[in-house]
């Protein structure tokens, strides 16, 4: 089995979504709690220049043999979204207690979403570009040939400029394990969400997402993902339901120092 969970967490702490090493920490337990496979340690990537003043934040992620852990923290709209895709099965209840506990929401105001990547469908679930985050779209490819590291950065380089996307990392490709990997995984954070990609040696197949930040035509996605393979499956969901108007009513007079002192240090360099 092959599973995804998907939590849009709202009502958070917003000292807790801004502290960088509370994130790591934070991605490194739930490793562990859950028993999954990690390959690379967790990495930070902090976001405070956007155009949108309210989307400032942390990306992290940890690519796991198969699969990742995303985090994406939203301190002013008070509200994060987290994604962990693995081949191993794992306890989702497990997961959602620890981030309850560990990284507090209100849970009846949050959305908890699981879906078994194994079971191929295209299902196209309603999104809303109005009002929802963005589209994230779950898509498995049968690869016409071996990709090496090189074709994978490549390809994640050209596809956030496809999309308009707004890349704030370069594509980080790894291999599961140095000799006779299972995995070959590649990675890229665009503004506040992200691309991955995880390809199978065995079955030669990829498991692709699209976690994006803002609307974009997925109805081309055999077309985007042409240079790879064919399109076996492709489900789509909306993220960030009502995202929009989470944004606290009166915004807090730190939230605006930290966000004016980050951009005012950024155009010094």
């Amino acid at each position: 089995m092959k599973k995804h969970t998907m939590l849009d967490c709202y009502g958070a702490n917003q000292n807790q979504l801004n502290d960088i090493k509370h994130i790591n920490d934070l991605l490194n337990k739930l490793v562990y709690v859950l028993k999954l496979n990690p390959i690379c340690p967790p990495q930070l990537i902090p976001y405070y220049y956007g155009k949108v003043k309210e989307d400032i934040g942390i990306s992290a992620f940890i690519l796991l043999e198969g699969g990742h852990i995303t985090i994406h923290t939203f301190p002013i709209r008070e509200c994060y979204f987290v994604d962990i895709l693995a081949d191993l099965d794992y306890d989702e209840q497990i997961a959602k207690d620890f981030l309850l506990k560990e990284l507090p929401y209100q849970d009846e105001k949050s959305i908890f979403n699981m879906k078994d990547r194994s079971v191929k469908g295209f299902e196209m679930l309603p999104y809303d570009s109005t009002c929802d985050f963005g589209p994230h779209l779950m898509t498995e490819i049968q690869s016409h040939q071996e990709p090496n590291m090189e074709k994978l950065f490549d390809f994640l380089e050209q596809l956030v400029f496809k999309i308009n996307m707004d890349p704030i990392t370069r594509p980080y490709v790894l291999k599961s394990t140095p000799k006779k990997p299972k995995y070959l995984s590649a990675i890229i954070v665009i503004a506040q969400s992200h691309i991955a990609l995880h390809y199978s040696y065995k079955s030669k197949r990829i498991y692709a997402d699209i976690f994006s930040c803002a609307p974009f035509d997925y109805s081309k996605v055999s077309e985007l993902y042409a240079p790879l393979g064919e399109v076996i499956s492709n489900e789509l969901t909306s993220r960030g339901t009502k995202h929009i108007y989470k944004v606290k009513s009166t915004v807090s007079k730190e939230s605006l120092q930290i966000s004016m002192r980050w951009q005012k240090n950024l155009k010094k360099r």
